[in-house]
């Protein structure tokens, strides 16, 4: 663990976040704020100057076709205070079936970058919870390296387990309420660390929890990103699975294809709805 002192800044919400908040959209039964990857990262930072003891989740379709075998999972994600999509897949599939749709997607890796902007612009600090042994650590180096003024004030290592266990949670605990970061970034993984945070958050005196799953690893320079132009034409499920089958060939194998009957279920549905109220 390692851990510095420093205290964040606080500021009054804008009548802009608050817009930005009550633009929502439900899919697949899970809330999504309809904003663009600024915006999001405009919403998180006034939270986190705020102190709002809130989480940040980022719904792709891994966690849609997880909700089935965790049915608690979508009750945990309707709690978050900031829903962003991070899911071509998802994206488009909001264009079939809202008027408004998803305006791109906001993965937590592009997300991360501008957050870190804002927060070492407006003094808040930045803890890293997750992730092997010594990456948080070196991702905290990078960061200081990219971002001069970024406050971090701590990195912690939870020990690795399937279901986290009391011992590590007290342990956890203990590291936010010692350090108090402004923003936490959790690299635990889809969906151990949404299931943590919710039973936690209002037991921690920090800002905001991003849930940001591999962020870590690819701050510390562990897992490499994808080139823009595979972002770009919504293939990085096919970058990752490439440099990481081990890690991957079951989400992108086994439950990616889940997603088209959940798709075609949820369009039926919702024209029988609409047949049934016309």
């Amino acid at each position: 663990m390692h851990v510095h002192s420093t205290k964040g800044d606080s500021s009054v919400f804008t009548t802009r976040t608050k817009q930005l908040e009550s633009d929502v959209i439900t899919l697949f039964g899970i809330r999504f704020n309809r904003v663009r990857k600024d915006e999001a990262a405009d919403m998180i930072i006034e939270l986190a100057q705020q102190r709002k003891r809130g989480f940040v989740v980022t719904p792709n379709v891994n966690m849609l076709t997880l909700l089935p075998f965790h049915p608690e999972l979508k009750e945990i994600v309707n709690q978050a205070a900031v829903s962003v999509v991070d899911g071509w897949p998802i994206v488009w599939a909001s264009r079939k079936l809202e008027k408004h749709a998803l305006p791109e997607r906001v993965a937590g890796s592009d997300l991360f970058p501008l957050i870190c902007e804002h927060a070492a612009q407006k003094g808040l600090t930045l803890a890293l919870m997750g992730a092997a042994e010594g990456v948080a650590d070196k991702a905290a180096a990078r960061l200081k390296e990219k971002y001069p003024e970024l406050k971090i004030v701590g990195t912690y290592c939870p020990a690795m387990e399937d279901e986290i266990s009391e011992q590590s949670t007290s342990k956890m605990l203990a590291f936010c309420n010692q350090v108090k970061p402004d923003i936490l970034l959790l690299g635990m993984g889809i969906p151990k660390q949404e299931k943590w945070i919710a039973a936690n958050v209002k037991k921690m005196d920090i800002g905001i929890a991003l849930c940001f799953g591999g962020v870590i690893d690819f701050a510390a320079g562990k897992i490499k990103r994808s080139p823009k132009w595979v972002v770009n034409l919504g293939l990085e499920w096919l970058w990752r699975l490439f440099m990481s089958p081990k890690q991957y060939w079951r989400r992108t194998i086994l439950r990616f294809p889940m997603f088209f009957p959940m798709f075609a279920n949820e369009l039926i549905s919702r024209r029988w709805n609409r047949k049934i109220i016309d």
